[in-house]
């Protein structure tokens, strides 16, 4: 069995900020993250019918 992950660290705070590739830093709620994000979904949903 794996290790289990109680505790994580990102080592940059809880600011509403995240790290982009290029190493800047845009708002959690910015519309790119939430774009982000729906691609994100939209993949996982392809995959399962894909994988059905």
């Amino acid at each position: 069995m794996g290790h289990r992950l109680s505790k994580i660290y990102t080592r940059t705070g809880d600011d509403g900020t995240t790290g982009l590739g290029d190493g800047s830093r845009i708002d959690k709620d910015a519309p790119r993250m939430e774009a982000i994000g729906t691609v994100d979904e939209i993949n996982s949903h392809v995959g399962v019918l894909v994988a059905a």
